[in-house]
């Protein structure tokens, strides 16, 4: 399995069977194109329908060029793109949490998110992918209230916690690291790794921010997993 970075949250991940590319921003160093060119079967999923993780002008129009087998969307995208599909008919399926998509090559179930649309657990080729989307626990604690903490920390607790019970061992985990959220940026992480086995654990959404995201130690789980920070235009090969 290749890993690569597009930028922000976008990821493209390349499989035997398929490639899965995962809420596409932009892509200043291009290393999406040669990976569209070479794939055989593409799968495009996007977890909801903030600009920074769905590029309508972009993605739309793959499937006329590259072989997209499917775009899986959280069902809040359809508004976002119905004009666009009246005259551009795309391979879609718009999923809500808890529904899933299942076709030769993977095997699709979304969860709910803390802020909008969906998280994404995939199986495909013997591997178990997690994209949280913007699934984090966000909260702001510097400047909310203790019951608006309190309500953040449960609401993503009680996400978590079907997550793990679903996929307890996860192979790739991709996740939103964000330092804007002030002193308690990596308290999601910190408890994602620790709710779920994570054989590899890469750090997203960090708005440029990679040296504080990137602490590593703020919320790794010592017992299990590798931590990998990833550049727009790298990649890592996983067995």
């Amino acid at each position: 399995m290749r890993i690569t970075c597009i930028g922000h949250s976008g990821f493209a991940i390349e499989t035997q069977d398929a490639t899965l590319i995962f809420d596409y921003y932009h892509d200043e160093t291009q290393a999406l194109t040669p990976i569209l060119e070479r794939a055989k079967r593409i799968f495009v999923f996007v977890s909801h329908g903030h600009q920074d993780h769905l590029n309508r002008d972009v993605i739309l129009d793959w499937h006329k060029q590259y072989p997209v087998r499917q775009y899986i969307m959280a069902n809040e995208c359809r508004h976002k793109i119905r004009h666009a599909m009246k005259t551009n008919p795309l391979p879609a399926t718009f999923i809500h949490h808890d529904e899933g998509y299942t076709c030769p090559e993977l095997t699709v179930h979304a969860f709910d998110s803390t802020d909008t649309g969906v998280c994404f657990v995939i199986s495909v080729n013997g591997y178990t992918i997690f994209h949280a989307g913007d699934f984090n626990c966000w909260h702001w604690k510097d400047n909310s209230t203790p019951q608006e903490v309190k309500k953040a920390v449960g609401d993503f607790r009680a996400i978590l916690r079907k997550i793990a019970a679903y996929a307890p061992h996860i192979d790739v985990a991709m996740f939103p690291v964000d330092p804007g959220m002030g002193s308690d940026f990596a308290m999601g992480a910190r408890e994602f790794v620790h709710a779920t086995e994570v054989d590899l654990f890469i750090p997203m959404h960090m708005w440029g921010r990679d040296e504080q995201a990137t602490q590593f130690e703020l919320y790794r789980n010592s017992q299990h997993g590798d931590y990998r920070h990833l550049k727009p235009g790298q990649s890592i090969t996983t067995k």
